[in-house]
C-alpha cells in the first residue's frame, strides 16, 4: 500500500508568491524601475483622460484670409464646434472648407485649450457676371465663386436665360474673351453682353453695335474691330463672328 503525499499547502504557495511580489518591489524601489514604471503609468492614464475628455470642447473658430467667403458659413461648414480639442482631424477640416465655392484650399491648425484656425486661400473673382438684379463673382477659369458684387472687375451682362450659381461653372472661353475684350476695347466699351444661344455682343460708347459670337479667335476679332473703327465707312452694326469675312451695316 502506497504512502500518500501530502498535498502542498495553500498558504504556502500564497506565502512564496507574496515574498516573490515583495522582493520585486523591493528590488525595483532600489534600482528606479518601480517608480518610473508607476510614472509612466500615471502619464498614460493622464493621457488617455485628455484625449477622451469632453472638458476641452472647441468652442472658438478664427477664419483668416476671407474677403468673399463669410466666416459663419466656413465655420458651419468646418463642423469644428463642439469637437474636443484633442480629436480634431485637421486635414479632414481643411478637406470640407474647400469645397466652399469661394475657397481654393485651406490650412487648420488647433490652439490650446479651445480654439481651431482657418486658413483660407480664396478663388480670385476676376469677373463680374450680371444676370438681371444677380451679379455673381467668376474667377478667370469659370469657376462661379459667390453671389456678390465687386465694382473694381469688368462687368458681363447676361441678356437672357439663368444666371450662373456658386459653385457651378460657366465657360472659360467666355470669360477669357471679355477680359479681352475689356482690355483692349478700354474706355471705348459701354457694355459686354453674352446670350447662350448668340455669344457675345459689344456695345460701343457711341451708339454702335459689333456681333462677336463665341469665344473663339477673339484676339483676331478684336483686331478686326480695331482695324474698322479706323475706317471712314459709316455702320452701327458690325458682325465679326467670322473675323477673315466681317460685315457691316
Amino acid at each position: 500500500m502506497k504512502a500518500r503525499r501530502p498535498a502542498p499547502s495553500t498558504s504556502g504557495r500564497r506565502k512564496r508568491r507574496g515574498s516573490r511580489f515583495g522582493a520585486f518591489v523591493r528590488d525595483g524601489s532600489r534600482s528606479g524601475r518601480l517608480p518610473a514604471f508607476l510614472l509612466s503609468v500615471g502619464l498614460a492614464v493622464l493621457v488617455f483622460g485628455f484625449l477622451f475628455s469632453r472638458d476641452f470642447p472647441v468652442k472658438v473658430v478664427v477664419v483668416q484670409g476671407n474677403k468673399v467667403a463669410y466666416a459663419d458659413a466656413i465655420t458651419e461648414l468646418s463642423g469644428a464646434m463642439g469637437q474636443s480639442i484633442f480629436s480634431v482631424d485637421s486635414q479632414q477640416i481643411a478637406q470640407r472648407v474647400a469645397t466652399h465655392p469661394a475657397v481654393s484650399s485651406a490650412k487648420v491648425t488647433t490652439e490650446f485649450p479651445d480654439t481651431v484656425v482657418i486658413q483660407l486661400n480664396e478663388r480670385v473673382p476676376a469677373l463680374a457676371w450680371h444676370t438681371g438684379d444677380q451679379v455673381a463673382l467668376v474667377d478667370a477659369r469659370g469657376d462661379v465663386i459667390a453671389l456678390a458684387n465687386d465694382p473694381s472687375l469688368p462687368v458681363l451682362t447676361q441678356t437672357s436665360g439663368i444666371g450662373p450659381k456658386p459653385g457651378t461653372r460657366v465657360a472659360e472661353g467666355i470669360v477669357q474673351a471679355s477680359l479681352y475684350v475689356h482690355e483692349k476695347m478700354g474706355t471705348k466699351l459701354a457694355q459686354l453682353g453674352y446670350d447662350p444661344t448668340s455669344g457675345l455682343t459689344a456695345q460701343l460708347n457711341d451708339g454702335r453695335t459689333v456681333v462677336l459670337g463665341d469665344g473663339s479667335k477673339i484676339p483676331l476679332k478684336v483686331s478686326v474691330l480695331q482695324t474698322v473703327l479706323k475706317l471712314p465707312d459709316q455702320w452701327t452694326r458690325l458682325d465679326i463672328r467670322q473675323p477673315d469675312r466681317p460685315y457691316y451695316q
